[in-house]
């Protein structure tokens, strides 16, 4: 690669990271409101009244609604769904599962103690 690119480049990439943590600094003021996060589930009209639910992150289509509104309220449902899960349903999933395996464990050494 020319040195004068590498040079361009490099001044970019140190242009970019100022630039970023500018705007980490600005969203850190107190009265500064950082811009909402874009939407999870993107709807996207089909055909003939249809809407596509697409996952904004891969690309794939989550689901199809008849109408736009149905379709808008079925995204809301599924971003509300996305946003609950997460370490608290984690941590529920982990405790129920530890208590059933408690459970049979303690069966098997009430069984097990009568040999």
């Amino acid at each position: 690669m020319h040195p004068s690119i590498a040079q361009r480049i490099t001044v970019l990439d140190g242009l970019r990271a100022r630039a970023q943590q500018a705007t980490a600094e600005f969203y850190q003021k107190p009265g500064v409101q950082s811009p909402p996060l874009a939407p999870l589930i993107i709807v996207r009209p089909s055909g003939n009244n249809t809407f596509s639910l697409i996952n904004r992150a891969t690309g794939v289509v989550v689901a199809e609604r008849f109408g736009h509104n149905n379709a808008t309220s079925h995204a809301r449902v599924l971003e509300a769904k996305a946003a609950q899960s997460g370490i608290k349903q984690f941590g529920k999933y982990f405790r129920s599962w530890t208590l059933r395996i408690g459970a049979l464990l303690a069966v098997f050494v009430f069984f097990g103690s009568d040999l």
